[in-house]
């Protein structure tokens, strides 16, 4: 094969048990915007400065956007951060649940549970 058929990521979809209620957790504590909703069809379209969209999907199933490796709950979403203390401390008052948050030598990793049981990663590479 000489050329990829995929050529970018366009969005990412992750379960939400409330749509109304992420869609004000994920604007107000990680900083995404909103840019659609259909509240007939139960999804939203979030997005950051860069990246390819989040699309969550209200669901009442027993469902979230992690894996498991060897036991251990590990995050599907991923994002890069230049504040990565600033957003532990914030999500500290929140008291957001979080699992890893320490230097991994390439950078600082973060990890930590959503409203919705949904594990996010986020780095912040050193310069």
């Amino acid at each position: 094969m000489n050329e990829a058929f995929l050529t970018k990521l366009e969005h990412m979809q992750i379960p939400v048990k409330d749509l109304d209620e992420s869609i004000d957790w994920y604007v107000s504590n990680l900083g995404f915007k909103l840019t659609g909703k259909s509240s007939e069809n139960h999804h939203a379209f979030l997005t950051l400065g860069e990246g390819p969209m989040l699309m969550i999907w209200e669901t009442k199933e027993d469902t979230n956007a992690n894996f498991s490796f060897h036991g251990q709950t590990m995050p599907v979403l991923l994002y890069n951060t230049m504040q990565i203390h600033q957003l532990h401390d914030h999500l500290k008052s929140k008291d957001v649940e979080i699992t890893l948050y320490q230097d991994e030598g390439f950078g600082w990793v973060l990890k930590f549970f959503d409203i919705n049981g949904n594990m996010w990663g986020v780095i912040q590479l050193n310069k």
